[in-house]
């Protein structure tokens, strides 16, 4: 996974187009976030560029898991990986955890814009904790990716998929805006995604007063890690069958 890990590093610096849907597409939605709430302050502010953040994680995380067999098609390197010793979805990991570090680095960029060029007044209150509730979600965001990608493996549509897939979590997540907003026969489907407890956490950790779900930041924390340990299991049982099946029927090198 480390391997795995560096060389999707190496990958995304020599190859300039993985800037666009990583670090820009995100980037340009939370100045129009911004934009909308250039008249507010305080929390509202710090509410949208939370928000934002997490888009970049979240795309970071599906775009790297709908590519990652497709780019070994492209680049011939598909039978090697499958030939190594090493599990394919540990492969896959590594890319993954490399992909939401970006989106973590993008959340760092739009503070300092938010900062710098809306002269928003910014400040977490509990720094120790944010930062917390940042990596873990950071887990659970890799983990939930890696149940897509097991999808992804066999499937010739990952870009198709990838598009379909970014949008839902956005809004099902709460992002911008809080998910008591969405109809209410989607709350449970909302609940049920990891990332909706971690940027609930995260405004726990960041905003003072911040009053979100019921359970308070500790309540949201063990949530999202049961989640995650689920969706760790999913994943890697889906890898198991799917990569089974793809080495029986040797049709993972067709386009």
């Amino acid at each position: 996974m480390w391997s795995s890990f560096k060389h999707q590093a190496l990958i995304f610096l020599a190859d300039p187009q993985w800037i666009i849907p990583n670090i820009i597409a995100p980037f340009v939605l939370t100045l129009v976030a911004l934009l909308l709430f250039r008249n507010m302050t305080g929390p509202v502010v710090l509410y949208a560029v939370l928000g934002g953040g997490m888009m970049g994680m979240w795309g970071n995380t599906l775009y790297s898991s709908a590519y990652s067999i497709e780019s070994d098609r492209w680049n011939g390197t598909m039978e090697s990986v499958l030939a190594s010793p090493s599990p394919l979805i540990w492969i896959v990991a590594g890319r993954t955890m490399w992909n939401a570090l970006i989106g973590i680095i993008n959340a760092i960029f739009i503070f300092i814009i938010a900062e710098v060029a809306f002269q928003a007044p910014i400040s977490i209150a509990d720094p120790v904790l944010f930062f917390l509730a940042l990596f873990l979600t950071l887990l659970s965001l890799s983990a939930l990716g890696l149940v897509f990608c097991s999808f992804f493996v066999l499937t010739r549509s990952g870009r198709v998929l990838t598009n379909g897939l970014e949008f839902p979590i956005y809004v099902g997540t709460g992002t911008m805006f809080p998910i008591a907003l969405l109809p209410f026969w989607t709350h449970p489907l909302s609940l049920s995604l990891g990332p909706t407890w971690g940027i609930d956490a995260m405004r726990y950790a960041a905003i003072e007063g911040y009053a979100g779900l019921e359970t308070g930041f500790a309540g949201d924390v063990l949530i999202m890690l049961a989640l995650t340990g689920v969706y760790l299991a999913i994943s890697i049982w889906l890898f198991v069958v799917m990569e089974k099946r793809a080495r029986r029927d040797a049709t993972l090198g067709r386009f």
